[in-house]
This record gives C-alpha cells, sequence and structure tokens, in this order.
C-alpha cells in the first residue's frame, strides 16, 4: 500500500493538485483499519467543505484507484484504501464488516466461469454474510438466521 506521499505526488504527476480535503480523506483512510461510509468520512473529518467537493474528492480517489467502493445488500457505500484484492465478511446485525482472504486460487475458479460460460469476467465481488462472534453471543429466541 501506498502513503500519503507517494500517492499525492502521484496525482500531481496527473495534474491533479493537493486540496486541504483530498489529503485529510487519505490521511483518515490510510489510518482506519475498517471500512467507512461517506457519513463515517465526513464525521470524523469535521471539515467545511460542501457535499459536491466531498463527493467530487471521493469519486476522484476512486476513479484514480486510491480508494475502492463496495456497496452492501444494505445500499450504504463504504470506503477503504485500495489494496491486495479481497473479500468481506459482513455481520447481517451489527453491520460489521472484516476483510477476508481466500486461501484457494480463486483466479482458477475464474477461469472456469469464463470457459463454461463464453463470459469475459472483468472483476468480481465476494461477501460473507452471517454474525459476529458478538452478535452470536447474544442471539435472542426470536431471531430467525
Amino acid at each position: 500500500m501506498q502513503n500519503k506521499k507517494e500517492i499525492l505526488d502521484n496525482l500531481r504527476q496527473q495534474g491533479f493538485r493537493s486540496t486541504q480535503i483530498r489529503e485529510a480523506i487519505l490521511d483518515l483512510m490510510l489510518k482506519s483499519n475498517k471500512l467507512l461510509s461517506c457519513q463515517e468520512i465526513q464525521k470524523h473529518l469535521k471539515l467545511k467543505a460542501n457535499k459536491t467537493t466531498f463527493y467530487r474528492e471521493l469519486q476522484l480517489l476512486k476513479d484514480k484507484r486510491v480508494i475502492e467502493e463496495l456497496k452492501l445488500d444494505d445500499g450504504v457505500r463504504r470506503y477503504e484504501m485500495s489494496s491486495r484484492h479481497h473479500h468481506h465478511a459482513v455481520c447481517i446485525k451489527c453491520r460489521k464488516v472484516k476483510c477476508v482472504e481466500l486461501n484457494k486460487d480463486i483466479k482458477s475458479q475464474e477461469k472456469e466461469v469464463e470457459k463454461n460460460n463464453k463470459f469475459k469476467i472483468i472483476s468480481h465481488s465476494l461477501e460473507f454474510y452471517g454474525l459476529c462472534q458478538k452478535c452470536q453471543a447474544v442471539k435472542n429466541k426470536n431471531d430467525t438466521f
């Protein structure tokens, strides 16, 4: 994973100047060890930037593959720094999201899907849904899962 200076230098080389809000978003995202929603990012930043500017900065960082967007079944867009490809385990009760590394080679699975379906895969998304350890401990009788 790149550091803030490398990311900003790379963006400058592409013609994008450094902005206060972009630097603040990067600082937060680099320090965070979890996925963050737009609301969580805004809450942590406490910057007086308008929403259009904020969303434009998120979009630029996403377009330049500095951050990745994940949209789960609850419709909330969450962001994390781009890194090695990985998947997520999502608690259906508290919505906690945890990064998951798969030991098996998923590339071979992709090749099989492409071959069997005459389909060119560009990317894939794989999330596991269930209950985190904490929510398992407090599962009540009325839960249907």
